[in-house]
């Protein structure tokens, strides 16, 4: 058994003492907060102000990052009330847009920096001066690649060896530079484009690094600190509405600590999906569904354990079963898990972004 599986053993021994599972913590991710930017990586400050107002009308407490890691790993109990506030990349709008809304309320987030962007200059990027700004302020900062690249993607002609050590210099160098520029760092790491694999995953692990996704979702005792889920939230997936249900959002809990990600083949047909759900969590035949995303619901198969397959081959690109059912204690309230897919285009060849 090795490091991650103890890790998880120990955790989820903790979680099921007197057959009580524990709270579920939400991260929310955003890249730009305006409205001149790629919809699929923005939300409108109008948008985020209301998703804000959400936040505080119904109660949430706003905590920073660590406490949530630090829960998380140590397996003490999380707070369905805690939700944690991320951005991806430093686009300039986390200073002048982001922000200014946060301080206000005396609430903290992070900052995932990919270090050559701000290096360079990259435009609609912040400075090392502004991330510095930030952090005096309040703000984390933390680890997103140098060079922001599929950290899944051999290149050509790459050995094993040869690609984990140009993952982990990718990871290392960039800490070295944030070390270098800001007071004191995050040890915490985002995957850019939200892209790993259970072979990242164990280099993250190796390396010291707690990792977020992309894959949405919230956070339970029995989450992989190497793939931590957080709720994307973009044009078209960040209505108010859709933000309550996500924050009203239970971990389910599964026995399995394995990373929630595949790697498919270019020719591989509809993934099946296992899961081992503990009968704690009192989820009932029949009311469990799983989407994908194009497709109709993926065929769910009761057993022990659990099957899961869409109807029809994955496109190329990232793709998720995302699993819900009825929670059976609290009002209005889901188990949700997300399982990301990620396959090469029919050639074998990566896709864009």
């Amino acid at each position: 058994m090795n490091g991650l599986a103890r890790l998880f053993c120990l955790i989820l021994a903790t979680a099921l003492v007197g057959n009580v599972w524990a709270g579920s913590a939400k991260v929310l991710l955003y890249h730009h907060v305006s409205d001149d930017t790629p919809a699929a990586t923005s939300v409108s400050p109008a948008t985020f102000d209301a998703h804000l107002a959400l936040i505080e009308r119904e109660g949430y407490e706003v905590v920073p990052l660590t406490r949530i890691v630090e829960a998380l790993v140590s397996g003490s109990a999380l707070d369905s009330r805690w939700v944690a506030i991320t951005f991806d990349d430093a686009y300039e709008s986390v200073a002048s847009a982001a922000a200014p809304r946060l301080e206000a309320r005396g609430w903290p987030f992070t900052v995932f920096v990919s270090t050559d962007y701000v290096d360079d200059g990259y435009g609609l990027y912040l400075s090392w001066e502004a991330l510095r700004d930030l952090e005096a302020n309040g703000a984390g900062i933390a680890n997103h690649t140098m060079a922001h690249e599929h950290m899944v993607r051999h290149r050509e002609g790459e050995s094993e060896q040869q690609w984990q050590d140009r993952l982990a210099r990718e990871v290392i160098d960039a800490q070295a530079r944030l070390e270098a520029e800001l007071e004191s760092p995050l040890r915490l790491f985002a995957y850019p484009y939200g892209e790993f694999s259970a072979g990242v995953a164990t280099l993250m692990q190796s390396l010291g690094f707690v990792s977020f996704g992309q894959q949405s979702g919230p956070i339970g005792s029995t989450s992989n600190p190497y793939a931590i889920p957080r709720f994307p939230l973009a044009k078209g997936f960040d209505s108010v509405q859709s933000l309550a249900e996500k924050l009203r959002t239970e971990h389910l809990p599964l026995l399995d600590p394995e990373p929630p990600v595949s790697l498919l083949s270019a020719e591989a047909g509809p993934p099946l999906l296992t899961l081992r759900i503990s009968d704690s969590a009192g989820v009932r035949p029949g009311t469990l569904n799983c989407f994908v995303a194009g497709q109709p619901n993926a065929t769910v198969t009761w057993g022990d354990p659990i099957t899961v397959a869409a109807g029809q081959s994955l496109r190329p690109g990232r793709s998720k079963y995302t699993c819900t059912a009825p929670h059976p204690t609290i009002q209005r309230a889901y188990y949700w898990h997300t399982h990301l897919y990620i396959k090469p285009k029919s050639d074998g060849s990566w896709y864009e972004g």
